[in-house]
């Protein structure tokens, strides 16, 4: 069969498939990475890193808005996305497609420390990108602009703080307070 079941990434471990419980959008973030300008297609690049999310987050779900993987070159070498003045130079080179790669895959994720204050919780991307050409001895460059959703369970958490207490007896005074839904 062409389609089968795939890996979901949780803070329990992998999850064939699917998972039918009912999640809440806690947040969404936007990435771009790039290659810069390489001098071949030897080795596929890759960037393997972590980022902070939202605490209760169970599954990401990983949207890629836009890619591009070109011969030759851009100058800039790394674009701007904040920039909407910036216009990259496209320096190409003309070359015979061989194969191609773009992936954003969610590693692994963290259960949450709620030990810290406030609490954390991580997640592990990987970001691959590749562009071939018959024997890999050829410029490129490559981009990957994508979003980030986090699915999982609001988790309500104390927040401590230390205020001056203007009582003589007392030098300070803890505080919990809850996020307000």
């Amino acid at each position: 069969m062409p389609t089968s079941e795939n890996i979901i990434e949780t803070p329990s471990g992998p999850v064939v498939g699917k998972i039918t419980q009912r999640l809440e959008v806690l947040g969404v973030h936007s990435y771009l990475t790039q290659t810069g300008n390489l001098p071949n297609a030897q080795n596929q690049w890759r960037e393997t890193f972590d980022i902070f999310i939202p605490v209760g987050t169970v599954t990401i779900v990983v949207s890629m808005d836009r890619w591009s993987l070109v011969y030759g070159s851009f100058d800039p070498a790394l674009l701007d996305p904040m920039d909407p003045a910036s216009h990259p130079q496209w320096n190409s080179e003309d070359h015979n497609f061989g194969a191609a790669r773009v992936e954003v895959a969610v590693m692994s994720i963290s259960a949450p420390d709620l030990k810290q204050n406030p609490p954390s919780q991580l997640a592990r991307l990987r970001v691959s990108l590749n562009l071939l050409d018959n024997n890999g001895d050829d410029s490129w460059s490559g981009l990957v602009s994508y979003t980030l959703t986090f699915l999982g369970h609001h988790v309500p958490y104390a927040i401590v703080a230390i205020d001056a207490f203007p009582h003589p007896e007392s030098k300070f005074m803890l505080q919990s307070h809850f996020p307000k839904e």
